[in-house]
Formats: C-alpha cells, sequence, structure tokens
C-alpha cells in the first residue's frame, strides 16, 4: 500500500514501545495469543486455523477456538505476524516503513518464535475461481472485463474449462495485479476511476463486464456502473455481486453492540459503500442498467444461527432470506451503451 512507501518508520514506531505487524494484509493475531516480545528479538506468528472454520466477524473469532496449522516445518516457512519493540529497532534516517520492515524481515538472525503466538489468515477470494459468479456468464461470451481483479482467479480461474475467453483485468494494487498477470490476458494497473474512460476512449469494447466486491470500495459506485456502460456491446452483460450488509452476523453483531473492521470479508475495512438488495437494485437502475436476476449466495455456514433466528423469530416482518444472504450476486443487461 502506498502509505508503507511514503510514511516516515521512526515517526510511526514512536507512538508506542512494542509492535505487530500483520505481514499477510488478510490476517488478524489471534485474540489471547500476542506475547511481549523479549529484548533483541522479533517474534514469529505461526498460521492458526480456527473451530469453527468460518469466521465472519471479530466477535465470532473471539469465541473460536484456535490451533496451529500445518506442521513445524510449513510454520517456519510461512509467518503471518511478528512482534518487536520498537527500542530494539530503531529506524534509521529517513526510512520508510516498506523499508524499515525489510530490514526487520532481513534480520533472521533476532527471529525467535513463540507457539502461543498464532495469526487466522483470512481468505482472498480472487486467488480462485468463483464457480458462483462464473456459472452466471453466458454462452458466446469471449471478451470479459473484471474490473477490481484483484489476483485474478476469480473469473480467470475457469480459463482451463474456457480457454476461448480473453479476460481483461483492473487492478490497483500493485502485487495482486502482479499476481493477476499470471491468469488474465491482459491487466491494466490502476484505479478504476481513470482506467474505465482510457479503455472506452480506446475504443475497447466488451461482452461482459464483473464487478465482484468491489463496488463497495468505491466512494461512487454507481458513476461506476454508468461510466462502464461505454464498454458493454448493445444487449451485453454486467455481473455484481456485493458483500450482503443485512447478514446475520452483522445483525447479531449491532444488536451486542459490536461492529468491528476486519481486513476481509463482510466488514473489510475499506468499505466505503454498504449494500442490501434493495439498494444494489437501485444503484444498477440508476446507474442504465436493466436487472435481469439477482440470486442471495448463502456463502459459508453461520455459527450458532439457529439459536439466534429462533430467538428473533417473532419479530414483524423479518427477512430471514436477507439473514443467511452472505451475498447478492446481479445480473443485468445493457440497453445503448454511452458513446
Amino acid at each position: 500500500m502506498e502509505w508503507k512507501r511514503t510514511f516516515s518508520a521512526r515517526e510511526a514506531l514512536a507512538a508506542a514501545e512494542s509492535w505487530i505487524v500483520v505481514r499477510d494484509e488478510t490476517a488478524l493475531p489471534a485474540p489471547g495469543t500476542i506475547p511481549q516480545p523479549p529484548p533483541g528479538r522479533v517474534v514469529l506468528a505461526g498460521p492458526a486455523i480456527s473451530d469453527p472454520p468460518c469466521l465472519h466477524t471479530l466477535r465470532e473469532l473471539e469465541g473460536a477456538r484456535i490451533q496451529p496449522a500445518g506442521d513445524a516445518g510449513s510454520v517456519q516457512l510461512y509467518f503471518p505476524a511478528v512482534a518487536f519493540r520498537s527500542a530494539d529497532f530503531p529506524a534509521l534516517d529517513g526510512e520508510t516503513i516498506e523499508n524499515f520492515l525489510e530490514r526487520l524481515l532481513a534480520r533472521r538472525e533476532a527471529h525467535v518464535r513463540d507457539a502461543r503466538f498464532l495469526a487466522v489468515p483470512l481468505e482472498d477470494t480472487s486467488e480462485r475461481e468463483r464457480a458462483e459468479l462464473t456459472r452466471h456468464l453466458p454462452e458466446g461470451a469471449l471478451r470479459i472485463l473484471d474490473v477490481g481483479c484483484g489476483s485474478g482467479g476469480a473469473i480467470a480461474g475457469a480459463k482451463q474449462r474456457r480457454p476461448e475467453w480473453r479476460v481483461t483485468g483492473i487492478e490497483l494494487d500493485s502485487r495482486r495485479a502482479a499476481r493477476a498477470r499470471s491468469r488474465c490476458d491482459r491487466v491494466f494497473e490502476g484505479d478504476l476511476r481513470a482506467v474505465l474512460p482510457d479503455l472506452a476512449a480506446a475504443g475497447e469494447i466488451f461482452d461482459v463486464l464483473v464487478f465482484a466486491d468491489i463496488l463497495e470500495h468505491l466512494d461512487d459506485p454507481i458513476a461506476a456502473l454508468a461510466e462502464a456502460r461505454r464498454l458493454i456491446v448493445p444487449g451485453g452483460t454486467v455481473l455484481v455481486s456485493v458483500p450482503n450488509a443485512g447478514h446475520l452476523s452483522i445483525v447479531r453483531d449491532l444488536l451486542f453492540g459490536r461492529f468491528d473492521p476486519l481486513p476481509a470479508g463482510l466488514t473489510d475495512v475499506g468499505h466505503l459503500r454498504w449494500f442490501t438488495r434493495g439498494s444494489l437494485e437501485d444503484a444498477l437502475e440508476e446507474a442504465g442498467w436493466r436487472l435481469a436476476s439477482i440470486e442471495a449466495h448463502p456463502g459459508a455456514p453461520i455459527s450458532r444461527a439457529d439459536a439466534f433466528l429462533e430467538a428473533i423469530g417473532q419479530w414483524p416482518g423479518l427477512d430471514r432470506r436477507s439473514l443467511g444472504t452472505y451475498q447478492w450476486i446481479a445480473v443485468a443487461r445493457a440497453t445503448l451503451p454511452i458513446r
């Protein structure tokens, strides 16, 4: 991220005596496992698994049983977080956070393991094909634009079965864009607010546009959907998935007075907008798309859902379908493209 490349490490480290740095940006230190670093040492966290394995919120993680993942050898090769004392590893003049972390991780002689220090990686769904999305791509569609493609696997992961597809990706994060290039036919690295108009100006045209878990990260998702109409063939398809703000795990946490942003998932810290079925339908309509279908995707099972549903079962107008929906997946058609 840009702040790592620009922020002063010296100024940042002055804010606290001890630090935990999560190297894997989709991981969380397991509650109750964070050590006090010994003098002169960098403590490495091992990856962990949780029981139940499906965690949607921080409150669920706090109530889960955590145990180490993998064997000792694999744990040594991958450590998603580190802990250290800033006095033991002072930053150099002019050193950015990114430079400091590179130097810290190179100090292998200072690294130690603490079996109690664990971090739970959260899944990056762009690393694999998302069949709940690819099955909605119409037959005969060849030119596909994956907007905010992440690591590229969600759509281009199906190219072994559909080699005729030509998948173009747009991705802002440079590391994810690099991974996406191994899967997509082309990847444009940059902000979609600039890339979409550039593609339109270049005369690019696509059969399908995919906005998979990206609209919620935009300050103006309707403007992005409207701009994308300039890139679609007449009668073409836009495929959109958004996390459901009415999911049971979020509603339940709110009743407990909790709402905790996470590195990924339903309450991703990067979410700027929140969608229900109705607000997604409204956004597509306002952007000039004609809704063809909308599907409730349940996602991973919800822990202890039955007890919660029983407790609120008599609530007037209770929308059980929304509570059981992890994502809304919408298919919409273009009428006439904007030129």
